[in-house]
């Protein structure tokens, strides 16, 4: 459940279930929805300071790009949303449905937003059972001379070292499958150049299954699935990517129809903010029909409210 879109609405109905129990506890009444909208503009405005001083951190060490502002970005749309909804609330009297419309449908963007990232959280901190056949590593970038740079370095020795924790637990071996294809300033294929870290760091050749042509998360997931098929059906499999990447690496994995657990591999802590920002509109743009069906039914609540 926690790699679905269920899993999503149940995380944005927790959250909303302790905003609302805070409110008893502390005001003996139910926040309305325009109080909902003041309190997330300001948890947005916090975030944003947070995700500020995070860029700060990252454009340090990384130097000046604009997707290292993406972080920030993000939080300041999300308190301007917020804000644009109230400000209609308070100034559209007539027709009274406009602002109900914008009220609802900001509130149901919260809930998304406020579920992804506690979905996000929560798979980020799950632990995978020591009963896994395979052991998948989707790639990102390799350095210009082959080697593996932080990210994908802490992703595969991560993976290292849960099969070498689930050996010396139980005695049941995993097989790895580094996954990724050659980018066009790379001079290999990121699945080759994990394969030779992983030979280089005690893995025996028969235990490595590489893929080399996948070019984003979903062919990592589906090309992975095929091999896996092909060795070893109805196998148990788990993936190891950085922290942010766990959530939707998992909704892609069984969009293929791959059953797998995720486990997280940590980056610097100014990093992983900004890649979370991401993520999180990569997972909202893959529940399009969703969010368009709930653009549908708060029009009609709007609308039925002002009949």
């Amino acid at each position: 459940m926690m790699y679905s879109f269920w899993g999503i609405l149940a995380g944005g109905a927790l959250t909303f279930a302790i905003l609302q129990a805070l409110s008893l506890i502390v005001t003996k009444a139910l926040l309305i929805p325009e109080v909902i909208l003041w309190t997330y503009i300001q948890f947005a405005f916090l975030l944003t300071v947070i995700l500020c001083v995070c860029s700060v951190s990252l454009i340090r060490h990384e130097g000046f790009r604009i997707r290292n502002l993406f972080g920030p970005l993000s939080g300041l749309a999300w308190a301007a949303g917020n804000q644009i909804s109230l400000f209609l609330t308070w100034h559209i009297k007539q027709p009274a449905w406009i602002s109900s419309f914008f009220v609802l449908y900001t509130c149901f963007m919260n809930f998304m937003v406020s579920g992804i990232l506690l979905m996000a959280f929560l798979a980020a901190r799950n632990k995978p059972t020591y009963d896994k056949d395979f052991v998948i590593i989707p790639g990102c970038s390799i350095s210009k001379q082959g080697g593996l740079l932080p990210l994908l370095k802490g992703r595969t020795n991560r993976a290292i070292r849960f099969a070498w924790d689930q050996e010396l637990a139980t005695g049941k071996p995993a097989h790895y499958i580094p996954t990724g294809g050659q980018g066009p300033d790379e001079i290999m294929s990121e699945g080759s150049a994990m394969e030779f870290y992983l030979l280089s760091h005690g893995a025996e050749q028969y235990e490595v299954f590489p893929e080399k042509e996948s070019v984003n998360t979903y062919e990592n997931m589906l090309f992975s699935k095929k091999i896996i098929d092909s060795k070893l059906p109805n196998a148990k499999s788990c993936y190891v990517t950085t922290n942010y990447h766990v959530l939707r690496s998992g909704m892609l994995a069984r969009r293929v129809g791959l059953d797998a657990e995720g486990l997280a591999s940590t980056t610097k802590w100014y990093f992983w903010p900004n890649g979370l920002a991401r993520e999180l509109l990569g997972i909202l743009s893959m529940y399009k029909l969703p969010q368009l069906i709930a653009l549908v039914l708060c029009f009609a609540a709007a609308w039925m409210n002002l009949v």
